[in-house]
């Protein structure tokens, strides 16, 4: 009988045991340690923005300096395209003025790293101060203006020999920003994907803000202008590939979108040479057609075993039922033990009387 019962015992323990495991494991199941999985996606998951005032939305409605997310600029333009959050997965550092030189030592001295490192879109105009600075620096000390004003016509005694030392100071300037631009455009992107190999990198040609402008400028000056603009626009198409025709990074044609329509798309009937609202619509629509073509990655928790929306009975979400079915188990062991205890006394109680009586 002893043997039965410890038959029985075994038994019962088995399963137990088995119970046990069985609901251990449904909760390793339900609570195992979740997982990240890379999809494609047709959207950008967070959007960069480097570079000048274009960027900054100068001229629009609600522009304040410092803050570049208060206009209907391009880049904010797109960050509500793409469902993208100020501060969150949208950063815009566009500085009013900035050149290419500059944009690069901010890149290079790694004040950007950690936003780079978060951006699957980067975007950036620049190149255009490199030559309009020179330029509104030439007007200003010449005429004493700033291409803002009510004039209608800027006059220069080209006889004059210290107009005609400003504007040789002028062409030298715009022509060593020129040589420099293409290392500094290559440096950009070198510096970005050295952090984030795997980012979209956009940069915009550069337009012809003097077309339009209502205030006459001398044509060897316009010309000079104008001819300089092509040659950065060839720059940045050129470096867009390597040597080995791999692609460095994308093309925005805003020159293309501009030609012809700077009346229309710039504030360049009030003496302004940036975009109004149509112009940064033009930007971002110019932009689009590019990001739009792409592919783009986002990260999802996921849990190997049970999908993450897999529900539960809320007694297997709790975490007291591991140690509530632990805590029965051994309340279950202990008193079957108890009564195989008892038992066996019993049995040797019997045995005795027995042997007394024989």
């Amino acid at each position: 009988m002893v043997i039965k019962i410890k038959n029985k015992f075994f038994s019962i323990i088995c399963v137990i045991f088995t119970l046990t495991v069985s609901f251990s494991d449904s909760i390793i199941t339900v609570f195992a340690e979740p997982t990240t999985k890379q999809v494609e996606v047709s959207t950008p998951q967070c959007m960069l923005v480097l570079g000048d005032s274009i960027s900054t939305g100068f001229g629009l409605a609600n522009y304040k300096k410092g803050n570049n997310y208060n206009t209907n600029s391009y880049a904010n333009l797109l960050a509500k395209k793409y469902k993208l959050s100020q501060n969150s997965d949208y950063y815009n550092y566009a500085i009013d003025g900035q050149t290419s030189l500059e944009l690069y030592s901010r890149v290079k001295s790694k004040n950007y790293d950690n936003d780079i490192k978060k951006s699957d879109l980067i975007l950036i105009s620049i190149g255009g101060n490199d030559l309009l600075s020179a330029l509104l620096q030439f007007i200003n000390d010449t005429m004493g203006t700033s291409l803002t004003g009510e004039e209608s016509e800027v006059k220069f005694d080209f006889t004059a020999p210290d107009v005609l030392d400003k504007l040789n100071k002028m062409v030298v300037t715009i022509s060593n920003n020129i040589t420099k631009l293409k290392g500094n455009l290559i440096g950009i992107t070198d510096e970005i994907y050295e952090i984030n190999p795997n980012a979209e990198i956009v940069f915009q040609t550069v337009y012809n803000p003097l077309d339009g402008l209502k205030i006459k400028i001398p044509g060897i000056i316009t010309d000079v202008f104008v001819s300089r603009i092509d040659e950065v626009n060839r720059i940045i198409n050129m470096n867009s590939k390597t040597e080995d025709n791999k692609q460095r990074y994308n093309v925005a044609d805003v020159y293309t979108s501009f030609c012809g329509k700077s009346t229309e798309l710039t504030n360049i009937s009030k003496t302004d040479i940036h975009p109004n609202a149509k112009g940064h619509e033009a930007i971002s629509e110019c932009i689009a057609q590019i990001v739009d073509d792409k592919t783009f990655y986002a990260s999802i928790t996921v849990n190997e075993k049970v999908p993450k929306t897999q529900t539960t009975s809320r007694a297997v979400r709790s975490p007291l039922f591991a140690p509530v079915i632990i805590m029965i188990t051994l309340v279950l062991i202990a008193a079957l033990s108890a009564i195989i205890i008892l038992l066996r006394r019993r049995k040797n109680r019997y045995s005795i009387k027995r042997y007394q009586h024989w």
